[in-house]
């Protein structure tokens, strides 16, 4: 009786996991910089990484973005040398980062292809069967065939992205979405006035970037 009255339970995901199971971490680079650039905050990527890959066995963490090619201006040239120590601090972490060349256009440089070289890494190794599960540090919805397929080669996809970049439908296809927000005091430092001068010196590869997205370079 009444039964009309009862709340309706939250539905929740039943979380499978393989035993001895091997994980692999992509990080797509741009969504995670323009979700820190807006909320100020600071990324340690070594600790991401062992948040993400819990008590599992790590193929390898990547890291993908785009860079300027061709012929450069010199103070961008330079400038891009000098910023080039974010990137090979990833790489010391032991994440293998992976760029391509962004295509320049008349209102300045766009970033073409990232989509497509983590999903091409992320089908090609479920094929190789080198993981169990793949983890995607991405909200972007233009992963979602990938997802659906690596999901039909038998392999678990999560995803892991914040509340601001994270897209819906992502969220909903995964076998397990992370809420970065929620985690973020374990992996991110707030930027006071002092710390964001040094994060624009240390990766004014990104802050360079995004003025060049707009066409402002």
């Amino acid at each position: 009786m009444f039964g009309f009255l009862k709340s309706k339970k939250k539905e929740t995901k039943v979380v499978y996991r393989y035993p001895n199971e091997k994980v692999a971490v992509f990080i797509d680079g741009g969504n995670m910089f323009y979700a820190t650039n807006q909320m100020k905050l600071k990324i340690n990527y070594k600790k991401l990484v062992e948040i993400l890959r819990r008590d599992r066995w790590l193929l390898r963490a990547y890291f993908y973005t785009g860079i300027p090619s061709g012929d450069l201006p010199k103070e961008v040239r330079e400038q891009l040398r000098r910023q080039q120590g974010f990137l090979n601090e990833l790489q010391n972490m032991g994440i293998k980062v992976k760029t391509i060349p962004l295509k320049k256009t008349p209102e300045g440089y766009i970033e073409k292809g990232i989509d497509i070289l983590i999903a091409t890494d992320m089908i090609s190794l479920a094929f190789r069967d080198a993981y169990d599960t793949a983890v995607l540090v991405s909200g972007d919805s233009d992963f979602l065939p990938v997802v659906k397929k690596i999901q039909e080669l038998g392999k678990r996809v999560e995803t892991a992205a914040f509340k601001k970049t994270s897209s819906y439908e992502l969220r909903k296809i995964s076998d397990e979405f992370i809420l970065l927000d929620n985690l973020k005091h374990r992996f991110t430092q707030p930027l006071n006035q002092e710390q964001q001068k040094k994060k624009q010196e240390k990766e004014g590869f990104f802050s360079f970037l995004k003025k060049i997205f707009k066409g402002e370079g």
